[in-house]
């Protein structure tokens, strides 16, 4: 593909200029050759040519008996006056016959709006001639028609210069129109996201670099929809595994409710309740999963309010020992060094806590020991919590914030769903700190250090 030569918008413009000068300077240079040429031919009279005819016949028009048309060259008018200013015979209209005389009169030689007067004395009066100083076409029918060499050559250089200035737009017009059609031909690509294009090549420097600049935006755009796409396909995956596994329980309750119609004892019917309502409960879970998706798209609106920041984390403390002795496990929490009150969101840094300490009951077996440290650093609020479960893998502390990530790949851990991590991590974000995943060297377990500022 060949490419095309590039040149500026600023050497487009001059170059536009450029012919406007010519445009204007070359009529003016035609008209004064063909003036010049064409006096040399004959074709058109001087100026002064009917004042030099006027003055040749001088003597013959003071001597003769009656001054003929013949004796006046051709687009002259004359009249012959007596000494009195009686009009004796000529070509003049009355309105002329006194305007001259009157001109004559006071010893003038020219009406502005008549022309030139050259006088004639004879023995009866005076002829008065009137002239005009004007090239004139030698031709009778161009010099009846037209208006005279010199303003024909002007009407013809405007028309000339007015044709070449249309042209002249319409071909710079046609260039900067190429240009810019295809700069929108490819910015309505964008707006339709049809992203499947090449940047066409332009002559134009400037013109380029907004091609450019729109292919880089292209770029970004693609790889933006591309992340959006992959992030929609993911959680319509999620969502659609939630919903199969919602099916599961449903199937055992609708199983159960049969069997307990068919029931021939009391202890069958509340085997059946129990199941029944076990798997009620599961359902009730993979709501709140659901629930807590939705409100995770939602926040970063959350709003701030004085938190009493010890308070809430002997409440929360009291509630983690509780669940975890019913799991049979150890739990020890140290608060030590904690500000009276945090600006921040008292529920939100609840579910947090919550969501961190869930994970750590989860996957630590029973007997086994979590550790939880609430206090502050750096003018900064700090929760750090150590399980002796598997602790996590390489890929779990990459992902392990990433909503839906579980890694339990077999999805056999009902208790686990991939939110309680990605919560928190957006908590923290949302609180301007942050969610740092790693193993603990005391407990052989996962650590993790909830941060945010106060």
């Amino acid at each position: 593909m060949e490419v095309k030569k590039k040149v500026t918008l600023q050497s487009v413009f001059w170059r536009f200029t450029f012919w406007i000068f010519g445009l204007t300077a070359g009529p003016i240079l035609v008209c004064w050759f063909l003036f010049y040429f064409l006096s040399q031919t004959g074709v058109v009279l001087p100026a002064n040519y009917s004042e030099n005819v006027l003055e040749d016949n001088r003597k013959a028009i003071e001597s003769a008996e009656v001054v003929t048309d013949e004796l006046i060259p051709d687009g002259c008018s004359y009249g012959v006056f007596q000494t009195n200013g009686t009009y004796l015979y000529g070509n003049l209209n009355a309105k002329k016959q006194n305007k001259i005389w009157n001109e004559y009169a006071q010893g003038g030689f020219e009406i502005t709006n008549i022309g030139y007067l050259k006088y004639f004395q004879r023995e009866e009066g005076v002829c008065i001639a009137v002239y005009h100083l004007k090239a004139e076409f030698v031709n009778p029918l161009l010099r009846k028609w037209l208006p005279g060499f010199p303003e024909t050559l002007g009407i013809l250089s405007l028309l000339s210069f007015l044709i070449g200035i249309v042209l002249l737009n319409r071909i710079f017009g046609n260039v900067v129109g190429r240009e810019l059609k295809a700069v929108k031909k490819v910015t309505e690509k964008v707006r339709l996201k049809d992203l499947e294009f090449e940047k066409p090549d332009t002559s134009i420097r400037e013109v380029d670099e907004v091609m450019e600049s729109l292919e880089k935006m292209k770029e970004a755009l693609k790889d933006s929809l591309k992340a959006q796409w992959k992030m929609e396909e993911t959680r319509r995956q999620q969502i659609g595994a939630l919903i199969h596994d919602i099916k599961t329980p449903l199937t055992v309750i609708r199983g159960n409710a049969q069997l307990m119609q068919e029931a021939e004892s009391a202890e069958e019917a509340r085997e059946c309740e129990e199941y029944i309502l076990q798997e009620t409960g599961r359902i009730e879970e993979y709501i709140q999963v659901l629930q807590k998706m939705l409100q995770s798209e939602e926040t970063t609106q959350f709003q701030k309010e004085k938190v009493d920041v010890r308070r809430t984390a002997e409440a929360f403390a009291s509630n983690a020992k509780i669940l975890a002795a019913g799991n049979h496990q150890h739990l020890k929490v140290v608060i030590s060094f904690i500000p009276d009150y945090i600006n921040s969101n008292r529920q939100l840094l609840i579910r947090a806590w919550e969501n961190l300490l869930s994970n750590a009951l989860d996957y630590t077996p029973e007997g086994g020991d979590i550790h939880i440290f609430i206090r502050e650093e750096r003018d900064k609020l700090l929760f750090v919590i150590e399980d002796s479960g598997p602790g996590f893998t390489e890929e779990d502390i990459h992902r392990g914030t990433q909503q839906f990530y579980q890694g339990d790949k077999s999805r056999n851990s009902r208790n686990h769903y991939g939110v309680g991590l990605f919560m928190a991590d957006s908590f923290a974000q949302q609180q301007g700190g942050r969610l740092i995943l790693g193993n603990s060297p005391r407990t052989k377990g996962a650590l993790v250090r909830l941060e945010i500022n106060m």
